[in-house]
């Protein structure tokens, strides 16, 4: 009996004793921080971003294209500067160099200035068919036209004789003023056996204006052409032996 009680004693004190041990502190371990480095891009994602800028270039691409051919159709070739045709054109080639409709629109350009060239010759605008000759060759250098729109130009200056422009206002009102300017270019015509080139807002003032100068050589034909331009003329032309 007095062994069970000592075995009791000692359990009560081991129990006592380990009661009164200090409690283990918990110590905060702060997790390791976030490698800040990106994730790796997939080998799909990143060809999915490739082909999507792809796409974008391309729609970008074909809005230019579309402003360069507006603005070539509308005569916008060099100005303004910031929305011309050639502007837009090259902005293309800089986006996709070698695209084939911007370099091809770019020759339009130069042909277009040297269609404006011959038309100027042909009128007697001399100074204009200098201007539209060096847009040309600013535009497409070398260009394979140029040398014979030249050639057109200087043929046409050589066998000028005159050119008389015509005031809008008097051919709007067909006043007799320029009745009796034109009858008077027409006698010179006759005297010289020379060709008219009538130049005419539209073909209903260009019929009028030779009607006038035919009126005015009674028993001579006037020989002559008419073409359409904003600024009204008459550019008396000199024959060519054999003509």
């Amino acid at each position: 009996m007095h062994t069970r009680r000592l075995a009791t004693l000692l359990f009560i004190i081991s129990a006592g004793l380990l009661s009164c041990q200090p409690t283990q502190p918990v110590v905060y371990m702060p997790q390791p921080a976030a490698s800040e480095e990106p994730a790796e891009i997939s080998p799909d994602a990143a060809a999915e971003e490739v082909y999507r800028e792809e796409i974008r270039q391309q729609l970008a691409v074909a809005d230019l294209l579309y402003l360069g051919l507006r603005a070539l159709a509308e005569d916008r070739l060099m100005t303004p500067p910031e929305n011309s045709a050639l502007s837009i054109f090259n902005r293309v080639l800089i986006m996709q160099p070698g695209n084939p409709v911007a370099e091809q629109g770019i020759s339009d350009i130069a042909a277009r200035y040297l269609q404006l060239a011959d038309a100027s010759s042909r009128q007697g605008q001399f100074d204009n068919a200098r201007l539209y000759l060096q847009r040309a060759e600013i535009v497409y250098p070398g260009h394979e036209r140029i040398a014979a729109a030249r050639d057109v130009m200087e043929f046409e200056r050589r066998r000028t004789h005159s050119v008389h422009r015509i005031d809008g206002r008097d051919l709007a009102r067909r006043s007799d003023t320029l009745t009796q300017q034109l009858q008077g270019i027409a006698q010179q015509v006759r005297e010289m056996e020379a060709f008219v080139m009538i130049t005419a807002p539209n073909d209903a003032h260009g019929r009028w204006i030779y009607a006038q100068m035919q009126a005015g050589v009674t028993g001579y034909r006037v020989r002559g052409d008419i073409e359409i331009g904003e600024q009204a003329s008459v550019r008396v032309v000199l024959a060519q032996p054999g003509s």
